[in-house]
């Protein structure tokens, strides 16, 4: 086990390396910088601006001066936000953009397990239709459609929650709502097909067969073996309702990471463009190690594997 988790944590170090050196690579691509706009500045100001953020420096010292800095986890001036850093939009930012994303998976995976399971257990029937007809919206329906959509009957004809703003959990019903939509339709789907899969398995009619109770049977040995493919699309799943919380957050004026990753693609912010996309990545590979932990948790086979590999 030791083997492998220094294993991983190589495999992060290099993964997210990568990813700093492409996205450094896609900013050099953008045309222009940021302090290219309709109002020209003078010569000496806009040299000025350049050799402050050692924009005046070639390729290969702006990258290996970027990397000296990311290695120390400073992640640079923010252009824009003159009299910040990015490390403190991004502390700022976070807990909004957190609270969010772990409502929005906490719903998603309570509704989806909910709706999967009861719709495979009743196959070809109102529940499973009902459940099947859910998901389906919420994969055709997206996210930015789906706010204004509820900021126009919950907040203004119903007047049942505030449109926007970030004042206290009440502001934060209607954004989880319209971020969970897709991630519970994703869970409902792969839920109801685990379970009719698994419901079809010999053990299963071998527990039926002694007498077990309908209950006990679903509880003890359908669900544990049903819930693993879900826990195997966590991952996924968090990528997708982080990178749709960008839009949201713009949408509802929520003051997290997304609000500000949108306004510095706008303003040309390249050093917070590149410290939140490193940042967001860093957090993804480290809920992917997590999910691979919870599912050798789950299925104690995978630890099995991994002993006998080392």
């Amino acid at each position: 086990m030791l083997r492998y988790l220094g294993q991983r944590f190589v495999m992060m170090l290099v993964s997210l390396w990568l990813i700093a050196t492409f996205t450094f690579m896609m900013m050099l691509a953008v045309p222009g910088d940021p302090f290219t706009g309709e109002k020209k500045l003078p010569p000496e100001t806009l040299k000025n601006l350049r050799a402050a953020y050692h924009l005046d420096k070639s390729y290969p010292e702006q990258y290996l001066y970027y990397m000296k800095n990311l290695v120390m986890l400073d992640l640079g001036p923010s252009i824009k936000y003159t009299t910040r850093t990015v490390n403190q939009i991004i502390s700022e930012g976070f807990p909004a953009s957190a609270q969010l994303g772990v409502q929005a998976i906490i719903l998603s995976l309570i509704l989806g397990l909910t709706l999967g399971v009861i719709a495979a257990l009743r196959q070809n029937r109102i529940p499973d239709y009902t459940a099947t007809v859910i998901a389906v919206l919420g994969v055709s329906v997206p996210s930015f459609v789906m706010a204004p959509i509820l900021q126009k009957y919950l907040g203004l004809e119903w007047e049942l929650l505030p449109i926007a703003t970030w004042e206290g959990f009440e502001y934060s019903i209607m954004p989880t709502i319209a971020l969970a939509v897709l991630p519970l339709a994703m869970v409902t789907r792969l839920m109801r097909s685990s379970m009719l899969e698994v419901l079809s398995q010999d053990y299963i009619r071998t527990a039926r067969s002694k007498g077990l109770s309908p209950s006990r049977v679903i509880m003890r040995h359908t669900l544990r073996n049903a819930i693993l493919p879900v826990v195997t699309i966590m991952g996924p799943l968090t990528a997708g309702i982080l990178t749709g919380s960008f839009v949201i957050e713009k949408i509802f004026s929520i003051p997290g990471i997304g609000k500000y990753f949108v306004d510095s693609v706008t303003n040309r912010d390249y050093p917070v463009i590149m410290g939140i996309t490193i940042f967001y990545s860093a957090f993804l590979i480290l809920m992917n190690f997590l999910v691979d932990m919870i599912y050798s948790w789950i299925d104690p086979r995978i630890k099995v594997g991994h002993k006998e590999a080392s």
